[in-house]
């Protein structure tokens, strides 16, 4: 009965050890997935931002081809108005 007892007894303990042990782990691991989550919300933040930047860079680009393209037109007009040259004479 006495053995009996302690066999009871030693699991018990054994089975409270193993309890704080997995208690332990799974706070550990918790603490692993919050700072996943953490770094993936980063790493999104930080992809929307890149977007944001790709894409202000693009209207910058496509704006300054246009403000191009008009000069280009304006001197073309420009040069259109202009008299024709008129051959020199060869003395």
């Amino acid at each position: 009965m006495w053995k009996t007892l302690a066999e009871w007894l030693l699991t018990l303990l054994n089975m409270s050890r193993e309890l704080q042990e997995n208690r332990a782990s799974i706070r550990e691991m918790e603490r692993q997935v919050r700072e996943s989550e953490q770094h993936t919300r980063d790493i999104a933040e930080a992809v929307k931002l890149l977007a944001q930047e790709m894409r202000h860079a693009r209207e910058m680009e496509s704006a300054e081809r246009e403000k191009l393209l008009l000069k280009l037109q304006q001197d073309l007009v420009k040069l259109k108005e202009l008299p024709a040259a008129r051959p020199r004479k060869r003395k």
